[in-house]
């Protein structure tokens, strides 16, 4: 018997199933589940066969390609399903805020109007819900009220199998989802109908004769060759089942399952991150299903669970931390989707009961009985639905009576966007809430709220960090896995609730070979680099980084010790401002052959530079330009600083570099009343070459900012994004940018980090949009053996593609994306 105390993650267990239990009952028979486990692929907690059925049996002489049911119809409709466990406080929420009652009971854990996303005179959303609000204001998110059970059962375990099973009355033996999949695959078993995006299944994705599969958040671990010896290995698996005497013989079986199982790995490797995801477990998550979902594998409903909502005591922080999560959750899929699914796709929530009205002692609240759910998609009706659970005579130990019963909200989704068959599914579905106001695939104009776009606003340039003197961090180096929070927000002309800030990032004669990375504080370092440098240099580049909720960024050395400088150049928010218009580089200056100067720049004073009505440049309306500054091997160490003409020349720096180099830096500079720049070199003379990328100005025809997570697009060192294979002289690569990783499918550019890695010879590198003639431009340039990195803000092909072009000897090339334009 279990304990009816049960805790979320135990309940949870006994509501899954595991990769051991397959076929518990014959531990002496191989199906394709049993041979996934073997080999180590994680995919396989229940592939397609019902509990007690081998697929092998099924299967035996079936094309491979019928696994998969490939692209979904076009009156289809992807349902993604959000598992809130452990019971989520509804009423911190969506708060009552005009209900003194909630106040009386919720105590100290309430939630002050003001301190609310105001949704009308009686509602407020948890202020965290930042996303959840854009759907709002859209008429895209349908808030479900006191959706329960309705039976006095208050135990994790038996009210999470209920929820799971979407009925109140017998053994839950099946989900919803999964009575759902037994009439949808009719025609027979397909591994990509449903998933859940982790290493169990959970119960409601187990029908009677169908079930659902799980896909991890990062690669398979088998099946994807990355070496000749495991690509010999592979060839002779696939050899394996011709080598069988017979289709039904154990070696046949195991010909069989390790076919699919290639299959698989083959189909989801493209589709799933090589490298660990930014971000929560939920947000992580939520990315793979995007990824799902534009990949059109077939996929119908695919879920995700997180928690723990459980919150007995210490409530104040630990939901707050799960609604950030929530909120984190939806913006990056909807980041992370392509715009064609706009109208094909819905996301819910459930959880397994709400919370208490009463505060209890400890910070907390008890096990409720009703909750609000969400719904959210373009096609969804909008608006309140079902009613609000009253407080009125509730005391102390009581709970919130059910308003709308669990089975009619599942039913009405199963009618209104799977398909239909919600009574036949869900025993007990009497009324249609009416969540839809298109069928999927239909609609008008669509507003995408969650894909964040931000307008850029130019500051004076001004110094943030330092650990050379101690500005705004302690004065020491950065030490191996070192960090550095940065505080922006609040400085320079920076303000509070920005989105990101532009930043010229500079690192300081290193120890060891090494690499920086920014990002916003409170998250994980992503996998992707800003800056990657050697001993003996100096070198600068521009980034583009994500703010944390505190205003603060961290910046953090992977090896040995360096010094580091932090620039601001500007801010990103969701307030009026500047839009970004990306061009094909254009050079405007070379001193070397006279263009725009007769000779290398001096130290004696600055050179007034032309921008407006060059390189694509239009002649007016143009706050900041960027421009990609290289020095021409100058004679010793240097600086140089850039501003705009006929303004105050700031005590920061553009660029960095010691005798001899081409470390080039991306610059973004505001332009002077008289439509010019103004560069000044320091310490020694050198000549330069500016290279126009593109301008910020105020036209509504520009790009805006989507903070997306670093995603990498290219590394030619293991096959990311192209062949596995350096670049030799004169060749280019293709590099698919929008819709890779978490770069929206709509993006006009992408802000870029591209590293060149040990050219055999003197090199440079060049990126411009797939489709157009390739500029004279240079983004990086190397010297023999040199590991250099450049940000550019890149525009893209109108099949959202780069094309790189090496011009000596051969050299491998990594590019990340780092902030996406749309």
């Amino acid at each position: 018997m279990l304990d009816p105390d049960i805790s979320t993650a135990g309940a949870l267990r006994h509501l899954s199933q595991p990769d051991s239990t397959v076929n518990a009952g014959d531990p002496l028979a191989l199906d394709r589940r049993r041979f996934l486990q073997l080999v180590g692929m994680g995919l396989g907690a229940g592939l397609v066969a019902g509990p007690g059925t081998s697929l092998l049996d099924a299967a035996i002489g079936h094309d491979p390609s019928a696994w998969a049911a490939g692209p979904i119809g076009p009156d289809d409709g992807v349902l993604i399903v959000i598992g809130m466990f452990g019971g989520n406080d509804g009423l911190n929420t969506v708060v009552p805020i005009s209900d003194g009652r909630y106040y009386d009971m919720h105590g100290a854990l309430a939630i002050a109007p003001e301190d609310t996303l105001r949704l009308d005179d009686r509602s407020g959303l948890n202020q965290n819900l930042t996303e959840f609000k854009r759907f709002w204001d859209a008429g895209q998110l349908a808030i479900v009220e006191g959706v329960g059970h309705g039976l006095e059962d208050f135990s994790h375990f038996s009210s999470m199998a209920r929820w799971m099973a979407g009925r109140t009355a017998g053994v839950p033996d099946t989900g919803w989802l999964g009575r759902w999949l037994d009439g949808y695959l009719s025609s027979g078993p397909d591994l990509f109908a449903a998933a859940e995006i982790g290493h169990s299944l959970p119960l409601h994705l187990i029908g009677r004769q169908s079930v659902g599969t799980t896909v991890p958040v990062g690669q398979p671990e088998f099946g994807v060759p990355r070496h000749w010896r495991e690509r010999a290995d592979l060839s002779f698996f696939g050899a394996v089942r011709e080598m069988a005497p017979s289709e039904d013989s154990w070696l046949g079986r195991v010909g069989a399952a390790q076919r699919d199982q290639l299959d698989i790995a083959t189909t989801l490797a493209p589709v799933l991150p090589s490298g660990e995801l930014a971000g929560a477990q939920i947000v992580q998550q939520m990315e793979v299903a995007a990824r799902l979902v534009n990949a059109n594998l077939g996929f119908r409903v695919l879920t995700a669970g997180f928690g723990d909502f459980d919150s007995h005591a210490g409530q104040p922080f630990q939901h707050e931390e799960r609604m950030v999560e929530l909120n984190a959750a939806i913006q990056r899929f909807f980041q992370t989707i392509h715009p064609q699914w706009s109208t094909r796709v819905t996301v819910m929530t459930f959880s397994e009961f709400g919370r208490t009205p009463h505060a209890n002692d400890g910070e907390g609240t008890d096990h409720g009985s009703s909750a609000p759910q969400f719904v959210l998609g373009a096609n969804v009706r909008g608006g309140f639905h079902g009613e609000r659970p009253s407080l009125a005579g509730l005391e102390r130990w009581e709970r919130m009576p059910t308003t709308v019963d669990m089975r009619d909200y599942y039913g009405s989704i199963i009618d209104g966007w799977l398909g239909g068959g919600g009574s036949t599914v869900v025993p007990g579905y009497t009324e249609d809430l009416r969540l839809f106001r298109n069928p999927p695939g239909e609609g008008g104009e669509v507003v995408v709220a969650g894909a964040r776009t931000d307008s850029y606003v130019s500051v004076a340039p001004f110094r943030a960090a330092d650990t050379r003197d101690g500005t705004g961090v302690p004065r020491r180096r950065l030490g191996e896995g070192g960090a550095m929070t940065v505080q922006v927000a609040g400085r320079g002309g920076v303000p509070s609730g920005v989105s990101a800030v532009m930043i010229n990032l500079t690192g300081i004669l290193p120890s060891t070979p090494t690499f920086l990375t920014a990002h916003p504080s409170g998250t994980a370092a992503p996998e992707s680099s800003n800056l990657n440098i050697v001993p003996g240099q100096v070198q600068p580049n521009m980034a583009i980084c994500a703010v944390g909720n505190d205003g603060a960024i961290v910046v953090r050395n992977a090896l040995g010790s360096i010094d580091a400088l932090v620039d601001v150049v500007g801010y990103f928010h969701a307030g009026e401002g500047m839009r970004l218009t990306p061009v094909t580089p254009a050079r405007i200056l070379d001193s070397r052959f006279g263009l725009a100067a007769r000779s290398a720049l001096r130290t004696s004073g600055p050179l007034t530079l032309p921008v407006l009505g060059r390189g694509g440049v239009p002649s007016s309306g143009v706050d900041s330009v960027l421009v990609n500054l290289t020095p021409v091997a100058p004679p010793g160490p240097g600086f140089l600083t850039t501003w705009a003409s006929g303004t105050t020349r700031p005590s920061t720096s553009s660029l960095n570099w010691l005798g001899g180099d081409y470390l080039p830096n991306l610059v973004v500079c505001q332009v002077g009343r008289d439509g010019s720049i103004a560069l000044q070199p320091f310490v020694n003379d050198a000549h330069l070459i500016a290279d126009v990328m593109g301008y910020f100005s105020s036209s509504s025809s520009g790009s805006r900012l989507s903070p997306i997570a670093g995603a990498r697009v290219l590394d030619t060192r293991d096959g990311t994004g192209a062949p596995r294979r350096r670049l030799g002289p004169g060749e280019s690569a293709v590099v698919q940018v929008a819709g890779a990783g978490s770069v929206p499918s709509g993006a006009s550019a992408a802000a870029v980090n591209i590293i060149g890695v040990g050219p055999t010879a003197n090199t440079f590198l060049t990126v411009w949009p797939d489709g157009e003639d390739r500029p004279e431009a240079s983004v990086v340039n190397l010297m023999a053996g040199q590991v250099i990195s450049n940000m550019t803000v890149a525009k893209l092909g109108g099949n959202g593609r780069l094309r790189v072009f090496n011009a000596q000897g051969d050299v491998d090339v990594v590019i990340d994306a780092t902030a996406a334009f749309v």
